[in-house]
């Protein structure tokens, strides 16, 4: 049985640590319960706001006048099991890491490159979390959602989803309309791949390792992302803040002959994505102090709180950061948190 809160202190619901009080807050350990908080809230003329790992928002400052609905629904179920794949149903409340810890035990590959990303399970198809050349629309089969607007649950395929870098439909249409209860994943019995990005492969280079097993795929990832991205539980942050720009190959290759050391990565045919840490990193953004936030000493991608920010202070960084770049390279950087 849920139970509903009042004002809750939305810093200690969200990595950032920025933000003022939830009018309503509740958690939902089952799908039952979801049909009677929707119904409180239609009661109350109150917005629903789904709320995961909270490590990928940034909430206002005061009252957010909505009903904050904590997905904590558990579960990890094979439903499918072959001799090349198995296909596993998480519940949305799972925490991201745990899961991808548990596959690579089961010496399941898709997901490895995934490691040390904070969050949990149902937030990871919103944003078609992604790292190292792996996506979650990869191995995704399926999700189950809780239809709003129809008060019932339905299966959204990969397709449905609309996946795109860092997009899908929950970002647009399905926003208010979906709520995410469960993913199914198609996770694969192959040989582990070394992931192509520079800083894996030199990783492997370095301790002579040419066929790695998943586990140590793992410890990769999670060795390289702990020196670059700061842990928020210690350094107030919601990981990479901007996404890394696509631009047409034109633009790529008229930077590249500016930056001989500029390492793009082709999208298609026509376009190329640009690592937005290295335009603000060369742009003289790393490690910069913008008053209460900063840019991260080891990782210019990264806005920390100091200790004292308001979303004030984060739209003011976020707006001189875009300037900055754009005056330099003519490219917009795009924020990956959601401002909500």
């Amino acid at each position: 049985m849920y139970l509903i809160d009042e004002y809750v202190d939305i810093k200690n619901h969200c990595t950032f640590k920025v933000g003022g009080q939830f009018r309503y807050y509740t958690e939902i350990s089952t799908t039952d319960d979801l049909r009677e908080v929707y119904k409180f809230a239609m009661e109350n003329n109150l917005p629903v706001h789904i709320l995961g790992g909270g490590s990928n928002m940034v909430f206002p400052d005061g009252i957010f006048n909505a009903l904050v609905v904590h997905i904590l629904v558990p579960g990890f179920e094979i439903i499918n099991d072959t001799g090349t794949y198995t296909d596993i149903k998480i519940g949305a409340g799972e925490n991201w890491d745990a899961v991808v810890e548990r596959t690579v035990a089961m010496n399941l590959s898709g997901i490895e490159a995934l490691s040390a990303i904070p969050g949990t399970v149902g937030a990871t198809p919103v944003q078609n979390v992604g790292a190292y050349g792996q996506e979650i629309k990869d191995t995704l089969q399926g999700v189950e959602v809780f239809d709003t607007t129809r008060q019932k649950f339905k299966i959204l395929n990969n397709t449905e989803c609309k996946f795109a870098y860092r997009d899908s439909i929950f970002k647009h249409e399905g926003k208010g309309k979906y709520v995410i209860t469960s993913v199914t994943l198609r996770m694969l019995k192959d040989i582990p791949i070394i992931p192509n990005y520079p800083a894996v492969k030199k990783y492997f280079e370095e301790k002579g390792i040419t066929n790695p097993s998943l586990q140590q795929i793992r410890e990769a990832i999670i060795f390289i992302r702990g020196n670059k991205l700061p842990d928020p539980k210690k350094i107030a942050n919601v990981g990479s803040f901007f996404k890394n720009p696509i631009v047409p190959n034109l633009i790529a290759e008229n930077l590249k002959k500016q930056y001989p050391h500029l390492i793009t990565f082709p999208v298609d045919n026509d376009r190329a994505k640009i690592p937005a840490g290295w335009l603000m990193e060369t742009a003289g953004l790393k490690g910069k102090s913008f008053g209460a936030i900063s840019t991260y000493e080891n990782n210019a991608l990264v806005l920390v709180n100091n200790g004292t920010a308001t979303r004030a202070d984060v739209i003011k960084t976020r707006d001189e950061i875009q300037k900055t770049v754009f005056e330099l390279f003519g490219i917009n950087l795009e924020t990956e948190p959601e401002f909500v």
